[in-house]
């Protein structure tokens, strides 16, 4: 007989689900060689620092970036063979729909399209509440 694999329940606020997609997101990228992605997500504008200063340091990093990324994954794996990969994207479409859908639901865009699954295992579930 097969034993049952646990399943995990987070709660999470706002604010902490937005950290989660983030991460996720960032980690997704880099995984098909978008470093240039690492300065949108560590730098805010909004906490002190200019855009055109934003602009500045990223322009800056971009191609020590792309050359550490060369030397640090000198071959890339084929995404469509990359099963973390799917689960990372799977986990960003799930958490980036149902903070649309408690935010904003009557706005449309990318982020208002219901989850696709391309992972080998069943989309997480990310439900919200108001309390």
């Amino acid at each position: 007989m097969e034993e049952k694999k646990p399943i995990y329940t987070l709660t999470l606020s706002s604010e902490q689900v937005k950290a989660v997609r983030d991460a996720v997101e960032l980690m997704m990228r880099l995984k098909i060689n978008q470093p240039e992605e690492i300065p949108r997500a560590v730098l805010n504008w909004g906490e002190g620092l200019e855009v055109d200063e934003w602009c500045r340091r990223r322009d800056r990093a971009e191609p020590y970036l792309h050359l550490g990324f060369k030397e640090l994954f000198p071959t890339l794996q084929d995404v469509k063979k990359d099963t973390l990969w799917h689960r990372l994207y799977d986990l960003y479409q799930v958490t980036r729909y149902a903070i649309h859908e408690a935010e904003h639901p009557a706005s449309q865009g990318v982020d208002s399209y219901k989850p696709m699954c391309t992972a080998s295992e069943p989309l997480a579930k990310c439900e919200w509440r108001r309390e």
